[in-house]
């Protein structure tokens, strides 16, 4: 209560100018806390929120890198197995005919095709070359090269690759590739060996949207670089230090991290790693950390401007309110200011806004949103945002999003997802959804903010990097990864039910000779017909992949007994033996299909594709098209059934 003067007449006289003065000081501070407190609010909101976008967009990073490592070791994978397939048939070709065989004369014929391999040799057991596909002009050893002692040394018959070394034929810098020559005794009968551009192996950068500054990378486990590429250089031969994967704890699979490029060029990059399936080799892919920051950046600016300009805002609504206090004339101009103030920044916001009432309907839009929906303010006007979400399912998760905002009653409480909306066309819509809750005095819900940003680009990128990754370019079958997935699946379902699975590995036959004859685009189209044809001969929930070349495998959950794989086996045989229509020829081939079925022939998923794989090589030794089963454990020869 204010003290008051009594005067001699008993009337209240006006306080004390002192008394007037501590009145309005208490009023302005009980305006000004408040507003710095909102202001502290306002830049501590602003500062996350630039934190958390820097953190979405390296982990956006990482997880597109992460595919890219993907498709990149997919790419060494085939040209590594490229290696082996030419590598193996020069090795029995050696073994049959000796030194006579003349690889020269094979890469003129087309017979050894793969462009990428730039010298193709024999090399016996003393390390001299016995025949090569260049020619020799004087005699040459590599008994001293590390891809002819690795094969020296070892047994197992696997491709070695090696460091990058100065070719002594060609006098250029290659990655030489081995291959075990065992004779007849088991004893080392030399190598075949194959070289390649260092270069070929970062082709992929080409494919790959990594920037100017963007590194990729293929390094052994022995810390060598094979390839390496950032921007437009290209570089080999390193040793590996610094970067993700040999910082990682335990055996290398896959994973990334920001590196901070100290050990290479000093620029730092959001890497991705991932071990090539098979090889002791590792690809890296990489992008600059400026790069990636460059649009939370520009958002930053805008968003310390807003920020400021609030503040501002804030700062001018707290000078009005003092001076309301002192003038209470002027209270109608500065609401007046502040009301165009709001309209100026809700309507030519860059962001979709819309109020929402707390049972959903839409109470007002601003231009941005509607721009987003295709509709006007006045359509909008007898919607709620439930009928934006196209579907039943979209509706139940539009009421439990709008919920669970209202269930917080915190006033800076805001929730964010993404989800999706119908516009007027009939097109879905993604967004980046912002919800925040505006309350009354007594804490009761007045209506809900909305804060759209369309990230539909995104998520359509996204979904084209995944299908890439998991299937195969050009029949669009699964790919080995995406094969292995759908198998390790159904082995999990299997032992849970006691049920059984089915796998098959099938070869073309005679697909060499119409590669030959009629070209590789009429190759091409004969894969893609076998791949549709594969696809017709099994059920919905069964895999078909490509594994490269003209190689499949079938994945059969839920197999009763073994004669379903069995009449499987037989359609399949029976489906691709038909006549082909190639570039207005007919074309037959024919397959041969190796059978392994869990758990009989195997518990794991690598032990049932080697079984099926060894089956399907017994089925082209017994005479082909037609299939064989892998031997149970303890059997002898296999069964082969012919096609009929």
């Amino acid at each position: 209560m204010t003290p008051q003067r009594i005067s001699p007449a008993g009337q209240a006289a006006p306080a004390p100018a002192g008394w007037r003065w501590l009145r309005t000081g208490v009023l302005v501070w009980l305006v000004v806390l408040p507003c710095a407190l909102l202001v502290a609010g306002i830049w501590l909101v602003t500062l996350q929120r630039i934190a958390a976008e820097r953190e979405q967009a390296v982990a956006a990073a990482l997880k597109a890198n992460g595919n890219l490592a993907i498709a990149f070791e997919q790419q060494v994978f085939r040209t590594l197995k490229a290696a082996e397939q030419v590598a193996t048939f020069v090795r029995e070709q050696y073994q049959r005919r000796g030194a006579a065989i003349d690889l020269g004369q094979w890469v003129a014929r087309g017979v050894i095709r793969e462009s990428m391999f730039t010298i193709v040799s024999v090399v016996d057991a003393s390390g001299a070359i016995a025949a090569s596909s260049r020619k020799i002009a004087e005699p040459v050893n590599y008994a001293d090269r590390a891809f002819f002692r690795a094969q020296q040394g070892g047994r197992e018959d696997v491709l070695f690759v090696s460091e990058p070394v100065l070719g002594r034929v060609s006098g250029r810098w290659r990655v030489p590739m081995s291959l075990r020559i065992t004779r007849a005794d088991g004893g080392f009968g030399g190598v075949v060996v194959l070289s390649v551009d260092p270069a070929h192996f970062t082709d992929f950068y080409r494919e790959a949207d990594l920037g100017a500054r963007g590194l990729l990378e293929l390094s052994g486990l022995d810390g060598v670089v094979r390839g390496r590429k950032i921007g437009a250089a290209d570089s080999f031969g390193a040793q590996v230090h610094g970067l993700a994967w040999p910082a990682a704890a335990g055996p290398v699979t896959e994973g990334g991290r920001v590196d901070d490029g100290a050990a290479l060029d000093g620029v730092e990059r959001v890497m991705s790693y991932r071990a090539v399936t098979g090889y002791p080799l590792v690809v890296s892919v990489g992008t600059a950390l400026d790069d990636v920051l460059a649009p939370v950046r520009q958002r930053r600016t805008v968003y310390l401007a807003m920020t400021a300009g609030g503040t501002a805002v804030v700062a001018l609504l707290a000078a009005l309110l003092v001076a309301a206090l002192l003038r209470r004339q002027a209270a109608a101009a500065a609401l007046g200011t502040s009301e165009a103030l709001f309209r100026a920044t809700f309507d030519q916001a860059a962001v979709g806004i819309v109020h929402v009432a707390p049972d959903g309907r839409i109470l007002r839009a601003n231009g941005k949103f509607c721009g987003l929906l295709g509709y006007g303010a006045d359509e909008l006007a007898q919607r709620s945002v439930f009928d934006l979400a196209g579907s039943d399912e979209g509706r139940g998760s539009a009421r439990e999003f709008l919920a669970r905002a209202l269930r917080h009653q915190a006033d800076d409480f805001a929730l964010e997802m993404e989800k999706t909306y119908q516009r007027k066309d009939g097109t879905l819509l993604w967004v980046n959804e912002a919800l925040g809750v505006v309350r009354g005095q007594r804490g009761q819900a007045r209506l809900v903010v909305a804060v759209l940003q369309d990230i539909t680009e995104r998520k359509e990128l996204e979904e084209r990097l995944s299908h890439a990754a998991l299937h195969d370019a050009l029949t669009g079958l699964a790919n080995r990864v995406m094969f292995q997935d759908r198998l390790h699946r159904a082995l999990e379902s299997a032992r849970r039910r006691d049920w059984q699975v089915g796998v098959l590995y099938l070869d073309l036959d005679g697909f060499k000779e119409v590669n030959d004859t009629l070209g590789h685009a009429a190759g091409d189209a004969l894969l893609q017909q076998v791949a549709r044809r594969l696809e017709d001969c099994v059920r919905a929930e069964d895999t078909v992949a490509r594994f490269g070349g003209d190689e499949f495998a079938v994945v059969l959950t839920a197999v009763r007994e073994a004669q379903d794989c069995e009449r499987v086996a037989r359609k399949l045989v029976h489906m691709l033996a038909q006549p082909y229509g190639l570039q207005g020829e007919e074309a037959r081939i024919s397959a041969s299909v190796g059978l392994a079925l869990y758990p009989a022939h195997g518990a794991d998923m690598d032990t049932l594709i080697m079984q099926a794989d060894n089956a399907m090589y017994a089925a082209k030794r017994q005479g082909r098209n037609g299939y064989c089963w892998a031997p149970a454990s303890g059997a002898g020869q296999q069964d082969f059934s012919p096609a009929i």
